[in-house]
């Protein structure tokens, strides 16, 4: 389902054009007086968030379902978070792939970059708090 949800976003309907115009909103409403560099380096760093938050969870999601399809007594192991990764690398590029074919869209490797970049992140996160709670379970055990 969070694919279908990626496949959306890499539409025109999430062009920086159009999320521009509703972020451009929310920050005027918020802040009048907002330069239009300003607004450009914000509207940036949205997007690129973006990029490197949905993949994140896109990776999250993968090590889950790579976790019920190849099981183990451990709650995490290197091998689920590998395939998660790898997982969201192939999204990405698919993702850009399709945008190069949409003319509102750009198409940059740079972006597979940033969103391989935000699953290693989460993935790291996610084998820090699995870990802790194996440890604990051990130790309670």
């Amino acid at each position: 389902m969070w694919l279908c949800c990626q496949a959306l976003f890499s539409t025109d309907v999430f062009s920086a054009e159009h999320t521009g115009s509703v972020l451009w909103r929310i920050v005027h409403t918020i802040y009048a007086a907002i330069s239009s560099n300003t607004f450009e380096t914000i509207h940036f760093l949205v997007r690129k968030g973006a990029h490197f938050l949905t993949y994140g969870l896109l990776s999250v999601l993968a090590f889950f379902a790579w976790r019920a399809t190849l099981p183990s007594p451990q709650r995490w192991t290197l091998r689920w978070s590998v395939l998660a990764v790898i997982m969201v690398f192939i999204a990405g590029s698919i993702d850009e792939f399709h945008q190069s074919f949409v003319a509102s869209r750009t198409s940059t490797f740079r972006d597979v970059v940033l969103d391989t970049f935000g699953a290693l992140c989460f993935q790291l996160v996610l084998a820090n708090v699995l870990m802790r709670k194996e440890r604990r379970a051990a130790a309670l055990s």
